[in-house]
């Protein structure tokens, strides 16, 4: 172990070890642990499907009706949608793990609920709503 990280070489040595260690450490991480790359880096292998699995969970914990359901559901894993969150979430970051905690909030379901009521009435649809509300921001 003290060969490992140059203890033997000097501190330069040793502070190059350390350093080729934490990159290693964090491709480790990166790729075989998502979850935990997210959570301490904000970035992902796979940060896009925990990002919609996070919509998904969010709407359904929702009491909306299955058509509007599955409405928002399409709208938030399109191209436009995506642009929506990103925007939405700029103001705390626009990491995976920032936008998963802006899905996860009260103000995104305030959001997904009004969106809710007025694609329930007719009056706008999925992406005319949001659109008015990047606008109204």
């Amino acid at each position: 172990m003290n060969d490992m990280f140059g203890t033997g070489k000097g501190f330069f040595g040793g502070l190059i070890g350390l350093f080729f260690f934490s990159i290693i450490v964090f491709f480790v991480i990166y790729f075989l642990v998502p979850d935990v790359s997210i959570r301490f880096f904000g970035i992902s292998v796979n940060s896009d499907e925990y990002v919609d699995e996070s919509i998904s969970q969010s709407l359904e914990a929702m009491d909306l009706p299955e058509g509007i359901l599955t409405e928002l559901q399409d709208y938030f894993t399109s191209e436009e949608g995506k642009q929506y969150l990103e925007n939405a979430s700029d103001a705390v970051g626009n990491g995976a793990d920032q936008v998963i905690s802006f899905v996860k909030s009260d103000n995104f379901r305030n959001i997904a609920d009004r969106a809710g009521e007025v694609i329930a009435s007719g009056a706008q649809n999925v992406s005319d709503y949001f659109s008015s509300l990047g606008e109204a921001q």
